[in-house]
Parts: structure tokens; sequence; C-alpha cells
């Protein structure tokens, strides 16, 4: 791909772009998506809400890809996926096209018993048929969003997930999880012979997906299933060698630095195959639908080996864990966005863009544009509190009741509904516990770590028929997943900075980035800017369009220190505060009804 040209865009061969007209601030990042599209090149785009991300990047996606390429959109969640599907049936009445919903295969499946899909099982599925073809077809005809088409599979008596894959085959756009295109590459390869155009959205999460995606964790629970399984019944001799080797190595406790070959060459020397070996012998001589079954023990095997120089490797006791993490995601990402003919990759939260550029390893091939909140700036204070801290070492009852005070007078001062994110649920549960006796004018809802979609749709719900305070994690779903419409929160809080407590992990990553990037970088990319992307997901809850209004109180002086507030985009850097209740008043206005307003 070549590196990135900026110049006036030349004459559309067809204007793509779904509403009317192009909203101020939003034609700047248009010009250069379209630029970055024609040009094949990468474009990295801090884009805060509301500048109609999806709409510029589809149109201009495929305003280049609709001659004879295919466009892939790929996001971190399936809830997304219903916006994109719907800006691209506003662009199918510009022109036709086909589109390809896609998620993963047991968030598909219609006879999902005890998450187990039928389809692993001896007695195979029903679904599983030759109709599949057809029901790509009747697909094919209009952009249906994963809920639509797997009621008309259902319909059809037909796999979705099998019909979706067919029709991915061919469509002009396919709208997936990164795994699609990062881990599984299975689409990707069957379209190798078209130029291919990537969407990246909420590309901040892309790093740590990357990591997760190409790690894994082995236990004896795993192990006994394994050796017990029938579809596993010509591997038991090396079940059994990998189970003592298991043994042998977490029976001196923990230990941080394990090295490949300290599995590797033992499995070797017993079996003729290393881990990475194995795991492909198996997938091999077992039939698919027995793969998923044991998938987690397939990970393990395949990232213990596959990414060595690039990962780290440690034991865990409580419960014994022998576990393998990658620590640099450039090692899977650089090779993918390589091979693509154009790439965008956007956020609200991708600040400072240079660093994502840094971690997926194509920091000298692509463009890193920042553009500024369309909104007014007037319509938010952003505030940030001295006087409280989370750090671990002031954690203390005196320190939680004084967050308490804090919480409740936003309680009292902020009309509407309020927002309150804490570093994790157990700060969450001791801040609430110095509320218990509190007359507070707000219901008082809390997130717990199990909530199903349902739970939480009906939690925004509550929200809408009574003012409330919702109490949530900061690395919750209702931190990014949840989009509050219609200015629902008037104010969001977040307490504390949530920087991750030391690990074996972070340790390892750290010494990895240093010595790619210096001492410096290092510490900003493993530990202070993934905590600000996660407070500035939770401040971005509150303010979803030009009329919404909202005060966002930072509760931790930390937020005001040079080096924090440098994290921030402009517009988004917190003011020093000394009195939180006078801020308030002076924001909202004494006595005043802000959803009323």
């Amino acid at each position: 791909m070549e590196a990135y040209v900026e110049s006036e865009h030349s004459p559309l061969p067809e204007d793509l772009f779904p509403f009317p007209q192009v909203r101020k601030g939003q034609d700047r990042f248009l010009l250069d998506a379209r630029n970055a599209f024609s040009n094949g090149s990468v474009l990295l785009a801090q884009a805060p809400t509301g500048m109609g991300k999806t709409a510029v990047s589809l149109a201009a996606g495929l305003e280049s890809s609709m001659e004879g390429g295919a466009l892939f959109y790929t996001t971190a969640r399936q809830s997304q996926h219903v916006a994109v599907i719907e800006t691209l049936r506003r662009i199918w009445r510009k022109r036709k096209m086909t589109v390809a919903d896609l998620i993963a295969r047991e968030d598909m499946c219609l006879c999902r018993r005890n998450g187990r899909l039928a389809c692993t099982g001896p007695e195979g599925c029903y679904f599983q048929n030759d109709r599949a073809g057809k029901a790509a077809e009747e697909l094919a005809r209009f952009p249906l969003n994963v809920q639509e088409a797997m009621r008309l599979c259902l319909r059809l008596g037909t796999c979705p997930y099998q019909a979706m894959i067919e029709l991915a085959r061919e469509a002009d756009v396919v709208v997936c999880d990164y795994s699609q295109i990062f881990t599984f590459g299975t689409i990707m390869s069957a379209r190798q012979k078209q130029p291919r155009y990537l969407v990246v959205d909420e590309a901040h999460n892309l790093p740590a997906r990357l990591m997760e995606a190409n790690s894994g964790s082995l236990n004896l629970t795993m192990l006994d299933r394994a050796k017990h399984s029938r579809s596993l019944s010509k591997f038991v001799e090396e079940i059994a060698i990998l189970e003592a080797l298991f043994r042998d190595l977490t029976c001196a406790g923990p230990k941080v630095g394990l090295d490949a070959w300290e599995l590797d060459d033992p499995l070797r020397e017993r079996c003729g195959l290393d881990a990475g070996g194995l795991a492909e012998e198996i997938c091999e001589r077992i039939r698919e639908g027995d793969l998923w079954a044991h998938r987690p023990l397939l990970e393990f095997l395949r990232a213990w080996s596959g990414l060595a120089p690039h990962s780290v490797r440690f034991i865990e006791q409580r419960p014994v864990r022998l576990i393998t993490r990658l620590v640099d995601p450039s090692i899977v990402a650089r090779p993918v966005l390589s091979d693509m003919d154009a790439v965008l990759l956007m956020s609200g939260t991708l600040h400072p863009p240079e660093m994502f550029a840094d971690l997926l390893g194509i920091a000298d091939r692509c463009a890193c544009r920042s553009y500024p909140s369309p909104f007014p700036s007037e319509n938010r204070r952003v505030l940030a509190m001295r006087g409280v801290s989370s750090r671990f070492q002031q954690r203390s009852e005196k320190m939680y009741k004084a967050i308490a005070q804090r919480i409740k007078e936003g309680c009292e001062l902020v009309p509407g509904n309020l927002a309150i994110f804490f570093p994790s649920y157990d700060f969450m549960n001791n801040v609430m516990f110095h509320l218990r006796d509190t007359a507070l004018p707000k219901k008082i809802i809390s997130e717990s770590r199990a909530l199903s979609k349902n739970e939480k749709d009906a939690i925004v719900a509550d929200l809408h028929r009574q003012d409330s305070a919702l109490f949530a994690a900061v690395s919750g779903s209702f931190a990014e997943g949840v989009d509050f419409k219609d200015n629902l929160l008037s104010a969001v809080i977040v307490v504390g900075l949530p920087l991750s407590p030391p690990s074996a992990e972070q340790e390892a990553t750290l010494a990895r980035m240093e010595a790619k990037f210096g001492r410096t970088k290092a510490m900003l990319y493993t530990q202070m800017y993934p905590a600000l992307i996660k407070v500035r997901q939770a401040m971005g809850r509150a303010v979803r369009s030009e009329s919404d209004r909202a005060a966002i109180v930072l509760l931790d002086d930390r937020y005001l220190l040079a080096s924090v507030s440098a994290g921030f985009p402009e517009g988004d850097r917190p003011q020093a505060c000394n009195d939180m209740a006078k801020e308030l008043v002076d924001f909202f206005g004494p006595g005043t009804s802000h959803r009323a307003s």
C-alpha cells in the first residue's frame, strides 16, 4: 500500500453520501476519507461523536469499492451493526448493492442450548442443509441486519451463519467483527482477486482485541474435558502427555517469564509435535462442529507457539493456569492492513492517533487526523475536582466517604439523570456503602457484571421514566456500548483515574514497548492513554447531539497534571474545580429543570 498522499479529490463517478447535505465539520473528514480510499492509503481519524463517522466512511468507501471491489466494515460491538445497516439502506436507495451482516456463529445459532451449538453435537443440526444458498439469494435483495436475517432463515429452515457466509463471499459490503478480518481471515481469502477496502470502527479497541484474540490459557478442567471427549479419542495419548507436562510446569507455583520451548520441546520429544503443531493436527482430523467444543484449548495451543517472540508466558495460581499473552498487536495488524487496497481506522477516542499508528505498526504508511467536535463548546463543561483521588496508596474509608459526598451533591444539584463511572465494581460498592443511609432525590440504579442485553435495555428505559443516578464501571458496557440519546444524561461523573493494577502481563507489555519506543512512550502507551480512553468513552455518553447539554466531572486531582491533561484533545481538557456544587449551579442554574428545557 502506498503512503498517504493528500490531494483534492477527483470528480466522483457517483456521490453516495446518504444525506442531503454534508454538515459543517463533517466536510473535512469526508474529503480526507475520499482521498484515502481513492489514493489507496491508510487514514487514522480521531473523529468525535456527532461527526457522522458511519455515513462518511461508508459513502467514501463505497464510492471506490463499487467499481469492482469489496468494502469490509468491522466494529467491536454487535450493537453497532444496526446503525451501519440503516445507513447502508439510505445509500442503497441511491445505488443498489448487496450487504452481508455477520456476527459470531454462536450468536447466530437458531438452536443453541445451554451454550452449546447443535452442530457440535453427534446428532448434527436440523438447520445445516443445502438451503443456505437459496437463503443467501434472498438476503442479497435488500440490506438486512443480523436479527432480520435470522428471522428470514428461520422461515426458510436453514442456518443463518452459513447463509451469511455464502453471501459474504460475493457481497459488495460485509459488516462484521474484527475477528472475521484479523483472526479467521476466511472471508478475506475468498476475495483476494479483487480490490479490498477496509473500515475499522471504534478502532481504539483494535490493539487490545488483537492481543486478546491471540492469547490463551490452559487449566486442568479443559484438559480433563478433552481427555474424555469422543471427538478427541484419536488424541488421548497426546492429551495425556500435555496434562503431565502441565502438572510438571505448574507444580512449583506462580512463575513469570516462561519460554515457549519449556512446553514445546518436551511435546516434540514425546509426541513429535509442538503446541501449535498439535492444534493443527487436531483441526485436520476432527470435524468442524467439534472444533467449537474445544476452541479454548486450540486457541491456547496456537497462541503458545505461533507468536513466541512477541508473547509473554506465565503461571497463575487460584486456579492453576498456564497463560500466554500477545503483547505486540502490530505483529497481527500490520500484515492484514498492508494487504488492503485502502484503510480507514476511526473512533471518537482515537487520541492521540499517532499512538495507534505505532501500536498497529503502520506509522510509516498512514496519515493521522484529529477533527474538532461539531457540537457547541458551551453545551458541555468538563471539570476536574481537586482534593480527591483514587490512588491506591490513598484508598481508605475516609476517601470513599469524600467521594460519596461529591456524588450526593451531584444527585441533589443535577436536574435529570446522571451516570457515575467507577474504576471497578469493588470501588463502586465501597462508595455505595457510604450512601446506604443517605436520602437521595434520585433513584439509584447499579450495574452488575452479568447483566443481559434485555436488562441493560430495561435500565435505559428506567432512565426515561424517572430521574435516576446510574452507578457503573468505567470498563463496563454502559461506559461505551450503550447510546444515551435525547440528552438522557444531564451529567457524567468519572470517579478516579482507572489505571490498571500491576501485573505480569502489564510488565511484559511495558518492556516490549520500551524496547520499541523508549521509556516515555511505553509508559504512556501501556498505562496512561488506555486509562484515558476509558474515561473519554464514559465522558462521551452524555453529549450525543448538537442540542444536548451536560456537565462532566472528573473526581481525581491527577487530571490536572500536565502529563495527564495532555492526553485529552484540546476541547476535552478539564478545568480545575474547587467547589463542585458552585460549578454545577453555575452551569445548570439554580432550581432549573434541565430536562424540561
